[in-house]
């Protein structure tokens, strides 16, 4: 499945396409949860690449307050929004074309 149009990608319930939608509720949460843990992680690493060394080290300082985390990468990160939305978009996609191969 190709998507023309990777905003409507991005709205699409990802459980919905991938026809998931016999799991049990928990098994669904499971997955989410799963690939939400793995969006933040490409997110973060894209944020690093983009930080200065020095921005890099306060970010690190800021890991267990997320607000106060936020509002530096909103600051430092202009575009955090649209590397976030990117990110998602990937994943589903890749996770779509996973299964189309199935």
């Amino acid at each position: 499945m190709q998507y023309q149009d990777m905003q409507s990608l991005l709205n699409e319930n990802i459980i919905a396409l991938l026809g998931l939608e016999a799991l049990t509720n928990e098994e669904k949460i499971q997955m989410l949860d799963k690939m939400s843990l793995l969006v933040q992680k490409r997110v973060l690493l894209r944020i690093m690449d983009l930080l200065q060394d020095e921005d890099a080290d306060v970010m690190a300082t800021l890991e267990n307050n997320p607000q106060e985390m936020m509002a530096f990468v909103a600051e430092k990160v202009p575009n955090f929004t649209e590397i976030v939305e990117e990110e998602i978009m990937k994943l589903k996609a890749e996770m779509l074309n996973a299964a189309e191969g199935v």
